[in-house]
């Protein structure tokens, strides 16, 4: 069994690697162009991987830009979203990726911002904020604000409020989106999603109308807090939606 399992992680990794070499000279400087190859990527990777993702929501994404922010358990949360998401999106990711010359390279196509998630240098934490809000003026951006996977943790972490300070006086819509993965495979922290997946994607709201009058600081934590609630409420109605269907 635990053989079988290695077989198939290593197979889906080989075809996600086999798909971007593939497609890597199809990238260009077209957003929408770079997205959809992502997004079919993806979606062959999942048929691969034998996920059934679920994906509810896709009319609440506005037709204006949006910051979509989700719970993050895995790398496959990224997969997952391309797979799903019908508008183009760029994403808030960790600086460390840019590491893998490839996934670079897909990263920078779709205009991904990298932020180096521990330093404490507050001039590279200005450019990030900065960064994010300029994005938002006429692009839609993905946001994990955990901050890091919760792995085999099936509880939500804080979102830290720092990735919220160039989004507090954006006129803009702040979506949740929760994922469901009940079950995972692994090995180490490379972990895989089995059978089902559910995505759900909720109403969204203007940062203005939920943060009271303070100083950018103590608004971007109110955002954070805020929306950790909405992808919160997300998450348990799913979970009355599945308790209902086994009564």
């Amino acid at each position: 069994m635990r053989i079988k399992k290695g077989l198939r992680l290593v197979r889906v990794l080989l075809v996600l690697v086999f798909q971007m070499l593939k497609n890597y000279r199809a990238l260009n400087h077209d957003l929408e162009h770079n997205f959809i190859i992502c997004k079919k990527i993806c979606q062959k990777v999942l048929r691969t991987a034998g996920i059934r993702v679920r994906a509810e929501g896709n009319e609440n994404l506005p037709d204006t830009p949006f910051l979509l922010v989700s719970n993050h358990r895995c790398f496959f949360d990224v997969v997952i979203l391309l797979a799903m998401v019908d508008k183009p999106v760029r994403f808030v990711a960790a600086k460390e990726l840019d590491h893998y010359p490839v996934l670079r390279r897909y990263l920078a196509s779709i205009k991904c911002i990298s932020i180096e998630r521990y330093t404490k240098d507050f001039t590279k934490i200005k450019e990030s904020i900065v960064e994010i809000s300029r994005a938002l003026e006429d692009s839609n951006l993905v946001l994990f604000p955990e901050g890091e996977c919760s792995y085999e943790n099936e509880q939500m972490g804080t979102f830290k409020k720092g990735s919220f300070m160039g989004v507090v006086r954006k006129n803009i819509q702040v979506v949740p989106c929760f994922i469901q993965i009940q079950e995972f495979e692994n090995i180490g922290r490379w972990m895989i999603p089995r059978g089902k997946v559910k995505a759900v994607i909720g109403q969204g709201f203007n940062p203005k109308e939920v943060v009271e009058d303070a100083n950018r600081k103590i608004q971007s934590e109110q955002l954070a807090d805020y929306a950790r609630a909405q992808v919160y409420e997300l998450q348990q109605s799913i979970a009355v939606a599945y308790d209902n269907s086994q009564e």
